[in-house]
């Protein structure tokens, strides 16, 4: 028996010294802890915070999205590329503070970690140099109707943005047609590309160009070419606004009438915003030209709408557009135009 028990002691002496050294050699498990102001914290891996939301991958939830404003305490357990709001930006592992809770909830001396106001970042990143977000949607609404009545009509929206920095680039188009009988009765389309450089945070500089077509209007090409200022006044998932003047020059080529082309000021605005949890999505956009000769030729173009996202990008959008031309074609039957669309569409953002 005492033979047994000492070969047992020893067996568990080796056990411990093997298991001692398993725990010295094998990394150790962190992960970043965010504490919010409801008092929930968080421990995971962060991604990134851009446009006011800070990503985070979980082991429990995979990636989650958390308000960076809601963010009082964020310590990053390996180093973050980090951009300021004045621009400048460097690579630091550190503790993230809001409403000077860093020396309150972290004693001096109880973290080596560099302490950094949240209030102050811009953004975060665990890749370095300026990160490129990518937004395209693409809507279609179609209608076939035979027996009584013989018509089909088409309707197809795309847009693409590309964000940088300090660099934003816009495309988006549409085409519309409408038969009825097997004769044309509407058809148009429209398409706007615009380049914008942020000069600082929220003012930026931009340039686009502005093609339409509208036969039932009598014009075969309308080119305008603009470049101005623009104030983004809010720009995240939830909320943008921006609002940006300038001069352009307008060439209208109509199909009867003679052509016409005019020196203009620009107005554009821009709006969005997500509710009740990203449930719905209200929109509005315009763009108004007036000539700067004759006040009385102007035209004003209008977007606006609900857009309710059901699963995974996919959405349904109701849509309504209302044209205004106060100096149309004389072979123009009218000075306006309006159309209520039903859209089903995708959205893709990287």
């Amino acid at each position: 028996m005492i033979f047994l028990r000492l070969a047992l002691q020893k067996r568990f002496i080796s056990l411990c010294l093997v298991s001692s050294m398993l725990l010295s050699i094998t990394p150790q498990l962190s992960a970043d802890e965010i504490l919010l102001k409801n008092g929930d914290r968080i421990s995971g891996e962060t991604i990134r915070m851009e446009n006011g939301k800070l990503t985070v991958k979980t082991g429990y939830a995979d990636k989650i999205s958390i308000d960076w404003d809601q963010v009082l305490l964020l310590t990053a357990d390996m180093p973050l590329y980090v951009v300021f709001l004045d621009g400048t930006a460097r690579k630091t592992q550190a503790l993230f503070f809001r409403e000077g809770l860093a020396d309150e909830m972290v004693g001096e001396g109880e973290t080596p970690l560099e302490k950094i106001d949240a209030a102050q970042v811009k953004r975060l990143s665990t890749k370095p140099g300026p990160r490129i977000q990518v937004t395209a949607r693409l809507d279609a609404g179609l209608s076939n109707q035979r027996g009584n009545t013989d018509t089909d009509a088409y309707n197809i929206i795309a847009e693409f943005i590309a964000r940088a920095e300090k660099h934003r680039l816009f495309f988006g188009g549409n085409f519309s047609s409408q038969k009825a009988g097997g004769e044309n009765t509407a058809e148009n389309w429209r398409a706007l590309g615009e380049y914008d450089y942020f000069i600082r945070q929220k003012w930026f500089l931009y340039a686009n160009t502005l093609f339409e077509n509208n036969r039932f209007a009598d014009l075969n090409l309308r080119s305008t070419l603009s470049a101005g200022g623009g104030y983004q006044a809010f720009e995240s998932d939830a909320l943008n606004l921006s609002i940006s003047f300038g001069p352009s020059y307008v060439k209208e080529d109509f199909i009867v009438a003679g052509d016409s082309e005019f020196s203009a000021g620009q107005w554009i605005l821009h709006y969005d915003q997500l509710f009740f949890d990203n449930l719905f999505e209200l929109f509005h956009s315009n763009l108004a030209t007036i000539s700067i000769k004759d006040a009385d030729n102007w035209n004003i173009r209008t977007r606006q709408g609900l857009r309710f996202y059901l699963y995974k990008g996919l959405a349904t959008t109701f849509q309504y557009n209302y044209d205004y031309n106060n100096a149309p074609s004389p072979a123009a039957e009218t000075k306006w135009d309006s159309k209520f669309l039903i859209l089903l569409g995708y959205e893709f953002q990287n």
